[in-house]
């Protein structure tokens, strides 16, 4: 064999023995910094201490939404109807097989109030909210009958109403606080900034206390 090829053949040699030692080397490390990455405890792991975000949207498998996290709700759709909320909101909601909302729990920026809904497919069904001033109220109803079980300035009682009138109240509440009374005469204000007309005011009045405690709250105000 000439020299000149032989001394070539043994060249491609020593370099391919250093190709495949090199080779097998990378390998060696990459094994090794993945069993690394797999096996050392989690503690070492990076965590971030904040996630800092406007909305967390969660689907189920069919990509519907089913939990959305927001510092700014949108507005509710029932049965393909948009609903205004009457107020921005931020909290938890959840959503149904179908991506309906069905309750959840949220502040509204409006009254400052922190409340636990429930909705069915229709609309709400049951309310559990807690006002700035420390007054509460749990609230369940079905079509035009409801029941309120509050405990604000006026006192701790249970009501009854049907389509909007108060049938029942245990204790009754002869006369309102001063409180209420300024609130109903003011138009609701501030918990509704623009006011209400006295005419729904006294529903309102209506649907939580007696006819005669209404009465002698909003004598002055000629809505009897």
């Amino acid at each position: 064999m000439d020299r000149g090829l032989g001394g070539r053949l043994e060249t491609l040699e020593r370099q391919h023995r250093r190709t495949v030692i090199a080779l097998g080397t990378l390998c060696v490390l990459v094994i090794a910094s993945g069993l690394f990455l797999l096996l050392r405890p989690a503690a070492a792991m990076t965590v971030p201490d904040t996630l800092r975000v406007s909305e967390l949207v969660v689907v189920d498998r069919e990509g519907t939404e089913r939990v959305r996290l927001s510092g700014d709700m949108p507005d509710a759709v029932i049965e393909g109807r948009r609903i205004d909320r009457g107020s921005k909101a931020a909290g938890v909601m959840l959503y149904d097989r179908t991506g309906q909302e069905r309750g959840g729990y949220v502040t509204w920026d409006k009254g400052d109030n922190v409340g636990l809904t429930l909705d069915g497919r229709k609309g709400q069904n049951a309310l559990f909210v807690a006002g700035p001033d420390g007054s509460t109220s749990l609230q369940i109803w079905h079509g035009q009958q409801a029941l309120d079980l509050r405990a604000d300035a006026n006192g701790a009682r249970l009501s009854q109403s049907n389509n909007g009138q108060m049938q029942l109240q245990l204790p009754q509440i002869a006369t309102l606080s001063s409180a209420t009374c300024g609130l109903f005469r003011n138009g609701l204000r501030p918990e509704v900034p623009q006011g209400l007309p006295m005419a729904q005011v006294r529903d309102i009045c209506s649907s939580r206390f007696s006819t005669a405690a209404c009465d002698a709250c909003l004598a002055e105000t000629g809505t009897r």
